[in-house]
């Protein structure tokens, strides 16, 4: 019998009680007749474009109303940035691992920084909303703390029970939970569904936000129902899982904490939390490979334009031709020949032959232009 079994099933309808939060993550279905070594089969590029999934997913989100960040009210935006930084963890794990083994070529998978720059370069806020989100579930892994220690993981295997009891006590003993008292105070969910007033009429605005929150959230798992791809829907739906483990831990009083978690939740919450932590060390990697490609893409384009012979002066335009020779001993002969073939048929008179044979005759221009042959055309 599950935990939610085991409790009056009025009690999650109610939101005025402590047990509203309890159905949190009953919407995403888990099978647990069926066993998936997460560490063999780690997120990373599929192929598969799940944009139309988050665009639907980011639409889901509208408790009262939609518009910018800065409009929302805060339970809206605290879930709107949960998601975010569950978006921003998925892209960090594809662009840290993109390009598959290739025989000849690589060995084991490679990053693609640009495809990070692409996602976060000019959008640092969801950086920011990644680091948030971490926040929440680091919160919710201290409120449950005393209660996971000596949880009882029976996996069928004594030696792995004790192994993975060991490693939950050593990460609920280490420093970040007892030192790091300001990155736990970047969220406090004691200020989500605060009574606006003590009347009735602000008694039931404050459960409807709390059946709306609840509400979006199981049906973004809905929408993840979509997603073709059985790997990448596996990954989501397990950080899903585990952000909605972690919300249900901060929203319940805390003896309600151990009888409301089952074990895929456990489970979900601690790989979640290792996702996000993992993808915040890979960010300024992943920025640094990103730099270091640029910086070599420049010198190498400042080199090949160093090295490079200079183009030659162009040739200087050729003289034009000079124009060709006239030759006036030539012109004259014809000229004469043509007066004279001009005499001998009647059609020129004496006084204009004697004016063309000597040059210093009077004629007028005029009479002796007929008389030369027209120019080529």
């Amino acid at each position: 019998m599950s935990a939610l079994e085991s409790q009056p099933e009025e009690g999650c309808k109610d939101a005025a009680l402590p047990e509203f939060w309890m159905d949190m993550c009953t919407s995403i279905a888990t099978n647990s007749s069926d066993f998936v070594n997460l560490a063999k089969n780690p997120e990373r590029w599929t192929g598969y474009n799940g944009s139309h999934v988050w665009s639907a997913i980011y639409n889901e989100n509208c408790v009262e109303k939609m518009g910018d960040l800065e409009e929302m009210c805060y339970e809206e935006r605290v879930l709107y940035r949960v998601l975010s930084g569950m978006h921003s963890s998925i892209n960090i794990h594809i662009s840290e691992t993109y390009y598959p083994p290739v025989k000849g070529k690589r060995d084991a998978w490679e990053p693609k920084p640009e495809r990070f720059m692409q996602q976060f370069g000019s959008h640092p806020e969801r950086l920011k909303n990644l680091h948030f989100a971490f926040v929440v579930l680091l919160r919710a892994l201290r409120k449950a703390g005393p209660y996971l220690y000596n949880y009882p993981f029976s996996m069928g295997e004594p030696t792995e029970d004790a192994t993975a009891k060991k490693l939950v006590q050593r990460l609920l003993d280490s420093h970040i939970m007892t030192s790091c008292k300001g990155v736990f105070e970047a969220f406090d969910e004691s200020l989500m569904f605060q009574e606006s007033s003590a009347d009735t009429e602000g008694m039931s605005v404050q459960a409807n936000l709390k059946k709306t929150f609840k509400d979006v959230f199981q049906n973004i798992s809905s929408v993840m129902d979509c997603i073709s791809c059985q790997k990448c829907k596996l990954h989501g739906k397990v950080q899903l899982l585990g952000l909605g483990a972690a919300l249900k831990i901060l929203l319940l009083p805390e003896q309600l904490i151990l009888p409301s978690l089952d074990r895929n939740e456990i489970v979900a919450l601690f790989n979640t939390l290792g996702k996000f932590s993992h993808a915040i060390r890979a960010a300024p990697i992943l920025a640094a490979q990103y730099a270091a490609i640029q910086t070599a893409y420049k010198k190498t384009s400042i080199l090949e334009e160093a090295t490079r012979a200079p183009a030659p002066p162009p040739a200087p335009p050729a003289p034009p031709a000079p124009p060709p020779a006239r030759d006036s001993a030539a012109l004259v002969e014809n000229g004469v020949a043509a007066v004279a073939a001009e005499a001998r048929g009647g059609r020129l008179g004496e006084t204009a032959e004697d004016a063309v044979r000597h040059p210093r005759s009077s004629l007028p221009i005029a009479v002796l232009c007929p008389l030369l042959p027209p120019p080529l055309s």
